[in-house]
């Protein structure tokens, strides 16, 4: 008796978790299209003229910023806010509304934004990062 209600008190809680999931799908597949920060859709990239403005303003030392959105699998947004002044990135990452994730902002400071070319694949990493993390910022395939 107790193991069928455990097992229903589990499918119960695995229904709502399924539930939430279909929510957050739902809701990135009927959020408009944002023509101010660059939209990552576990590769389907959109926006992406905003990350070549940012990288030629960085390139020439101008003071910039980047505001990016990447979703997860399961359709959670993560948002990224990156600030370039004097050869400094500063990186902002939130992930309160993935399920799956530390639900916190976490901030990080890095020199250098590289990229990196790799057959068909961009991968667009902050390197020289404090504590010595390396960071993808973005992975878009070459057309």
């Amino acid at each position: 008796m107790i193991r069928l209600l455990a097992f229903g008190i589990l499918f119960l809680m695995a229904g709502c978790q399924d539930n939430e999931q279909a929510k957050t799908i739902e809701l990135q597949e009927n959020e408009p299209v944002s023509t101010d920060r660059v939209i990552d859709r576990n590769g389907e990239v959109e926006n992406l003229a905003l990350l070549h403005q940012f990288l030629k303003d960085t390139a020439e030392n101008k003071q910039t910023s980047l505001e990016l959105t990447r979703y997860t699998i399961e359709g959670a947004p993560i948002y990224w806010k990156v600030e370039y002044q004097e050869g400094e990135y500063s990186i902002e990452v939130d992930n309160r509304e993935d399920n799956w994730g530390s639900k916190n902002i976490e901030n990080y400071q890095c020199h250098e934004l590289s990229e990196d070319v790799t057959g068909s694949l961009t991968d667009y990493n902050f390197k020289s990062c404090e504590d010595g993390y390396e960071i993808n910022l973005l992975s878009v395939t070459n057309e």
